[in-house]
């Protein structure tokens, strides 16, 4: 059994890791308000810029080399989002596993596959499994601006146009609230029906448009910033994803850490009394003898 000091020692270093957990626990959770603040503001646009897309394409109107699907399928873009730190529980490990999952799919569909890589887990990740990633980004972290994601998305664009690659990928949290988060495929490249862009009525008959200018320049400009949009909302979605799993992996550190105190706490304080007993007992007996 540990003697008293040991306890006391114990109870020392646990308590200052609970400081430690704590203080993590809160400013995670500031970080994850504010990048659900981010991500609620980017929503209505992103909305509007959906339902808009939808109404094209049920209008039939749309035609683009964004939105045409190359016949054979033979080379593909991955784009893996994770974190640059740790300590935010399984978030970094759910979203490498569905991308390992990934790479096994498309090499068994006979597609060669490019991955741009997103965060400083990831990469370690990739470099000790000694697979190949063609691009790593460590800039964005729990502020992710448009600039960048802008800057990164015209590359995949360039891409799909010279037809290096015939669609893009993304593997990242998707943030559905602030208690599920979970990971998810998704398709960039070429665009398809935006997700819950369904308007609240719709209609049977194809909608006509007129255009000003024109089709051609507005699609042009429409088009590259709906898939520039996409990858901003999917970084600004994994940082508030991977804020709230931190938050919540120092919460469940901090409980432990508490009971443990308890524990070792009631240790002490048994082991204490147990040598104050012990010694009562010593101090009784000797004064026997002396009788």
């Amino acid at each position: 059994m540990a003697s008293a000091r040991d306890l006391r020692k114990k109870i020392r270093s646990i308590s200052n890791t609970r400081k430690i957990t704590r203080t993590m626990e809160l400013v995670a959770t500031s970080k994850a308000k504010r990048a659900q603040d981010r991500l609620k503001s980017t929503t209505p646009y992103s909305q509007k810029l959906a339902e808009l897309l939808f109404h094209l394409f049920q209008a039939g109107t749309v035609d683009h080399p964004l939105l045409r699907t190359p016949e054979d399928k033979k080379q593909s873009a991955l784009f893996i989002i994770t974190g640059n730190r740790g300590l935010c529980g399984g978030y970094n490990t759910n979203v490498l596993s569905l991308a390992e999952r990934t790479l096994a799919r498309e090499k068994e569909a006979g597609r060669s596959v490019e991955v741009y890589m997103a965060g400083r887990k990831g990469i370690n990740r990739f470099r000790f499994l000694r697979l190949p990633v063609k691009e790593s980004y460590t800039q964005f972290d729990d502020r992710p601006s448009f600039s960048d994601a802008a800057a990164l998305a015209q590359t995949f664009i360039d891409r799909f146009r010279r037809g290096e690659v015939d669609r893009v990928l993304a593997v990242s949290t998707r943030y559905l609230s602030a208690g599920s988060q979970k990971p998810e495929l998704a398709q960039v490249l070429p665009i398809i029906l935006p997700p819950g862009a369904e308007p609240v009525k719709k209609k049977s008959a194809a909608v006509e448009f007129i255009f000003e200018p024109g089709p051609a320049a507005i699609l042009e400009s429409l088009l590259p910033l709906s898939v520039k949009n996409r990858i901003y909302r999917l970084l600004v979605e994994a940082a508030a994803s991977e804020q709230l799993a931190r938050r919540l992996a120092m919460k469940r550190a901090t409980d432990s850490a508490e009971e443990m105190i308890k524990t070792y706490t009631r240790k002490y304080n048994r082991s204490r009394q147990a040598g104050i007993t012990q010694q009562i007992n010593e101090i009784v007996t000797g004064a026997q003898a002396l009788e």
